[in-house]
């Protein structure tokens, strides 16, 4: 009877703890590997709880916080848990520090956990699966590149279901996958190779920390009874997963004389669609540099001059594999406008020679542009020049005094006639182009009312590029439309009312 009892009392009490307010936390994993995320769960049953504002663990950063709650039934009673996840990356071993909650009202503290941080041992031969890291080159300079490769091996009698290795993230180096390598046997094992072009951007020391490699296997949950049948047994298979890391790799990165940047083999050349051109109307001239090396580090050109009216186009860039070298090819256009005749100056590319390993300058040719229609900013000087006279032995002075006075006047009229001549042909030339200039002016609504494409219409408003903030804004949007493929609705009736005021 005693015994009875006391089960009877264990019992009660039991159901009592059963529905009591309890508070509890739990880790995703006790311990992980550098770099990967790891979890807390803090819980409260059966209570209205006021969870603490968590930002941080020991100076790690939350990276993120989920909410979730659930409800049981047990023996016709209801049980409510609510729950909140805290998820961050220790780099190293950690201590998660008691918290405290309120729950109606009344404090609990939750446990402290310790998560431990392992670093990485690098997979060995033997094993059935192995992942190494090697470079071509280990000692670069700035700009340069070579091959970096992940290798990752199977033993023939080993199966992996599924495998993840991690895309390499290089701190101080640009990082391009090649496509195209191919499988390949080596004594025991299946390799697959995935090959990356690496650029040194940075002179100094650096470690490639290892890449880690997840492979995973299914496996076979046996549901038994009518449900044990391959079938039904496959619907429930998971996939177990096994972390696997590469080897780490040093590179030595040496900085290019004078601090430069580029570092390569390159060719440039300009060129413009045309060497004379109407006044008030654009020059395009397109500059291209192609060739082996980091171009992607190739600045955009300038060439601002407060006199004309320059567009400068973004740069286009297309990369590309010559061998296992990295190259491609620049372009960019610029529009240029003047009034008056001009020279496109040489255009120069500082960089460090592959080939001689020192620094080099290619110049393009400067290129004289005509504008016709300009009015000559030079006074053209006439030198005329008087034939020695034959020497007459006793000359009449009197004639000589009238010779001489026919002489000056004869030249005085001369000299009249062409000045009147001169000053009719510098008025009409002057009125002409006022006349030219106001009846494009009086016109130019109807220039861009008749437009038929962006192209035309970017080249009619160039020339008032520095004039207008609309118009400033409609050519950008314009050269999106002819060189981006965007798809701007160009508002023609602001520029009406600009250029009808």
């Amino acid at each position: 009877m005693k015994q009875n009892l006391g089960k009877i009392i264990l019992f009660f009490l039991l159901a009592i703890d059963l529905f009591a307010t309890s508070v509890d936390i739990k880790l995703s994993a006790p311990a992980i590997y550098r770099g990967d995320d790891v979890s807390f769960t803090i819980s409260v049953k059966d209570g209205d709880a006021n969870f603490p504002n968590i930002t941080d663990i020991k100076g790690y950063p939350i990276l993120g916080i989920s909410s979730s709650s659930s409800q049981s039934y047990i023996n016709g009673k209801s049980s409510k848990t609510i729950s909140k996840t805290y998820t961050f990356a220790p780099l190293q071993d950690v201590i998660i520090p008691s918290f405290k909650i309120e729950v109606n009202g009344d404090d609990y503290w939750t446990k402290s956990k310790k998560i431990a941080v392992l670093k990485p041992a690098p997979s060995k031969n033997g094993d059935d699966f192995i992942v190494q890291i090697k470079a071509n080159k280990t000692h670069l300079k700035v700009g340069q590149s070579t091959i970096f490769t992940i290798l990752f091996k199977q033993r023939i009698d080993a199966n992996a279901d599924k495998l993840n290795i991690n895309e390499p993230r290089i701190d101080n180096f640009w990082v391009k996958k090649i496509s195209g390598a191919k499988q390949y046997r080596s004594q025991n094992y299946i390799v697959t190779p995935f090959s990356y072009l690496i650029f040194a951007q940075k002179a100094g020391d650096f470690t490639i920390n290892p890449i880690e490699a997840d492979i995973g296997k299914l496996t076979q949950n046996n549901m038994g009874g009518f449900f044990n049948d391959p079938f039904f047994n496959s619907l429930s298979s998971s996939i177990k997963w096994r972390k696997i890391f590469s080897n780490s790799l040093k590179i030595k990165v040496d900085p290019l004389p004078n601090n430069m940047e580029l570092y390569g083999d390159f060719k440039i050349d300009a060129k413009v669609d045309k060497t004379q051109v109407y006044i008030n109307k654009p020059v395009n001239l397109t500059i291209k540099i192609s060739g082996i090396g980091n171009i992607n580090d190739i600045q955009k050109f300038n060439l601002d001059n407060s006199d004309k009216t320059v567009y400068a186009d973004e740069p286009i860039i297309k990369e590309k594999l010559i061998g296992n070298k990295y190259g491609g090819t620049f372009t960019q256009k610029i529009a240029i406008i003047s009034s008056d005749d001009f020279t496109i100056p040489s255009l120069s590319l500082k960089y460090v020679d592959s080939k001689t390993q020192k620094i080099k300058i290619i110049k393009t040719k400067p290129i004289k542009i005509k504008v016709l229609g300009a009015m000559a900013n030079n006074h053209t000087q006439t030198t005329i020049q008087t034939k020695a006279q034959p020497i007459v032995s006793t000359p009449p002075k009197t004639e000589t005094k009238i010779v001489v006075q026919k002489e000056k006047s004869y030249l005085k009229y001369i000299f009249l006639v062409l000045g009147l001549i001169l000053g009719v042909v510098v008025t009409y030339i002057v009125l002409k182009r006022d006349l030219n200039n106001t009846t494009q002016e009086n016109h130019i609504t109807k220039k861009i009312r008749s437009a038929k494409s962006d192209k035309e219409l970017f080249e009619l408003l160039l020339p008032y590029s520095k004039e207008n903030k609309v118009v400033s804004d409609i050519l950008k949007q314009l050269e999106e439309n002819i060189y981006n493929n965007a798809h701007h609705k160009i508002d023609k009736q602001k520029l009406y009312d600009i250029f009808l005021d």
